[in-house]
């Protein structure tokens, strides 16, 4: 039995992809039980198809969003759906016109998990709808940096319970090496995976796939780099292990390669 999951839930079918048993009793909190008030976070997207939500995404063009590979198994139908923090109110919707996976993904060991949506028609920015910049090339950041994650998945495992408003919460980034020695043998963690421990008891779950691991960079117009997109985690969703983003920095010039500015 696997003992980790990737983050995708399905609601046409009610499943969560690669989802072992629920453990009796586990109520862990996918991303802290915070809501997210205001206009915060204007690049989070949620990826539904027949109004469910699926997958969480980033908004990093005006026509591209930055999502996770594995959310890539419906590829018609899908909307991104932005410029609210309840997926069920969007702002704008808009109809996909490809959703391109990375070509070296392994669907088997979670490595390469990204892909670009291709919009029909690109999102109108104003003040609830944004970009996000992204990680630079090549770039490490250190062990122990603070970082922001965002989505829609539960925010109990069991009973699985998703929210309506969308939900933020601190983690903090982990060695490769620190992360490795905690799985072992249950997974290979490569250099396209950054690792995180949540922070005050908060975990990735399943529908935040495809979401946003971001630090706040004062630098940039957005005040806001992406450096990882949701991936996959304890198939418990516990807050005790670490979980992993799919890290931008790694694959930048295949990213680039998707997008026409």
């Amino acid at each position: 039995m696997k003992i980790f999951a990737v983050l995708t839930f399905f609601w046409t079918i009610g499943l969560a992809m690669s989802e072992p048993p629920l453990k009796s009793g586990s109520n862990e909190k996918i991303i802290g039980g915070e809501d997210v008030s205001g206009v915060e976070y204007i690049w989070q997207v949620s990826l539904q198809r027949f109004g469910s939500h699926f997958c969480g995404g980033s908004l990093i063009a005006e026509g591209y969003v930055m999502s996770a590979a594995h959310c890539t198994v419906y590829q018609s139908g899908v909307t991104a759906n932005m410029g609210s923090i309840e997926w069920k109110n969007p702002g704008q919707t808009i109809s996909l016109s490809s959703f391109t996976a990375h070509p070296q993904y392994n669907d088997q060991t979670y490595d390469y998990d990204y892909s670009v949506a291709t919009l029909a028609s690109s999102a109108t920015l104003n003040y609830n709808v944004g970009l996000i910049d992204l990680a630079e090339a090549g770039v490490e950041y250190p062990s122990g940096t603070l970082a922001i994650i965002t989505g829609w998945g539960y925010i109990i495992r069991f009973p699985a319970t998703i929210p309506d408003v969308l939900q933020v919460a601190y983690v903090v980034l982990i060695s490769q090496q620190d992360c490795q020695a905690y799985w072992g043998s249950a997974i290979d963690i490569t250099d396209r995976m950054q690792c995180v421990r949540g922070n005050g008891g908060a975990s990735a779950c399943m529908g935040d796939s495809g979401g946003p691991l971001a630090v706040v960079d004062s630098s940039t117009n957005s005040g806001y780099r992406l450096i990882g997109v949701a991936s996959w985690a304890s198939s418990t969703c516990s807050s005790a292990a670490p979980f992993a983003y799919a890290k931008i920095s790694a694959v930048r010039s295949w990213i680039d390669s998707q997008i026409s500015y």
